[in-house]
């Protein structure tokens, strides 16, 4: 399903805890990998997955589920945005990430539907010619059922795109998840300005989080729970939770891992979305509590991906709608359907063309970066109250 498209060191704190170097980097590596997920199950599972229904099967359920890895991203950014706090950056450091959060967001936002916009005057989106070829999903297919207007282009990527919009009016269908962040964010900060206020902060945040996860699938209520648990981790990893989990569990932490997974993918193979959000927790807890894993998204190769998870996030459609869409309409010229051979190659020309694009609009995120700390000094917070971690750009 569409609807359904970013440092561990597990060592126990100190009296004053500090937080961990690798702690960002594990996070980044992370969301990149999810991101690379999305991408997958946005090519692989949903445009050519009926074409070629060997992609989908209880494997690729898991690799490939976007619903999954976006569900992971809210854990992420719940986490990113409170590492800071509980490292002991206090109030002045989530009101600083408060103050930044809109425009790092906004900013790529408003960058990659100003692409989509010029594609579409340009002539080169070639959604209807494609869908001549194969099946196209619902979300290409009901692209924009209107003209796009630059002044709806900014309209949408500064306001609605927060406020949420209908399926026909989404310039980049992938946004769906924005509301969600924006008020998952704010509900966080708004926890943390608490926290030193409230008797039992945690029992609050237990609360939050059963009742949460028992909303129905797909509220915005049941997304909420993952901003919840990423608070908790937060508290939990500078207490050296994790560290002692793992060395206690051992090989049940990855016996865990294998069997979430392996019920996340055969749910997702049978269309079962039931439960995604508890899987996405508990999943993320078991490969934190996992020295082996928390290095592996902590290397090189995963903390490149994560520098560019959410450009990657933003340029997937553009890139479907143009590149891929115009592959499609040219090796199915003439009438004739999409040999598996040819599915393969445009499949993955497609991943390889939007981590390029990605890495071209990686300068983008710099930019945010550089309106968040500019608006900080305009409401003259105090720079030496800077957070230890950048929170995650978004889904």
């Amino acid at each position: 399903m569409f609807r359904a498209a970013p440092m561990i060191d597990p060592a126990a704190a100190p009296a004053k805890p500090r937080p961990s170097p690798s702690r960002l980097e594990l996070l980044d590596g992370v969301r990149g990998w999810c991101a690379l997920s999305v991408v997958l199950f946005h090519v692989f599972w949903e445009i050519f997955g009926v074409a070629t229904p060997a992609f989908r099967n209880p494997v690729t359920g898991f690799f490939f589920d976007g619903d999954l890895a976006v569900c992971i991203f809210f854990v992420l950014s719940g986490e990113a945005l409170s590492a800071a706090f509980f490292a002991g950056g206090g109030d002045a450091a989530t009101i600083r990430l408060a103050i930044k959060r809109y425009p790092r967001l906004a900013t790529p936002i408003l960058a990659a539907c100003l692409i989509t916009f010029a594609l579409d005057r340009l002539g080169l989106v070639f959604v209807a010619p494609a869908s001549r070829v194969i099946p196209i999903v619902y979300w290409m297919r009901d692209w924009l059922q209107e003209p796009l207007t630059f002044t709806y282009a900014m309209r949408y990527s500064l306001v609605d795109v927060f406020v949420g919009v209908k399926g026909g009016r989404a310039i980049i269908p992938m946004l769906w998840t924005m509301p969600i962040e924006l008020l998952g964010s704010f509900v966080v900060f708004a926890i943390l300005l608490m926290w030193k206020r409230l008797n039992r902060p945690r029992t609050l945040l237990l609360g939050l989080f059963i009742v949460a996860t028992a909303m129905p699938t797909g509220s915005i209520a049941n997304y909420l729970s993952c901003f919840f648990a990423g608070v908790a981790f937060a508290d939990w990893r500078t207490q050296g939770l994790f560290m002692r989990v793992g060395e206690r569990l051992g090989p049940g932490v990855w016996a865990a891992i294998v069997f979430f997974a392996a019920v996340d993918g055969t749910l997702h193979w049978f269309g079962c979305e039931s439960g995604k959000t508890a899987i996405a927790v508990a999943l993320m807890f078991a490969v934190y509590a996992s020295p082996a894993l928390c290095a592996f998204f902590s290397s090189e190769l995963s903390r490149a991906l994560g520098r560019i998870s959410f450009p990657l996030y933003l340029i997937q459609f553009p890139v479907l709608i143009s590149v891929t869409s115009w592959m499609i309409v040219q090796t199915g010229a003439g009438g004739g359907t999409l040999s598996l051979s040819a599915i393969w190659g445009i499949s993955l020309a497609s991943v390889a063309i939007c981590l390029l694009a990605a890495i071209a609009f990686a300068p983008i995120e710099r930019v945010a970066r550089s309106v968040g700390d500019r608006l900080i000094a305009i409401v003259g917070q105090d720079r030496r109250s800077r957070p230890t971690a950048n929170a995650p750009a978004g889904s």
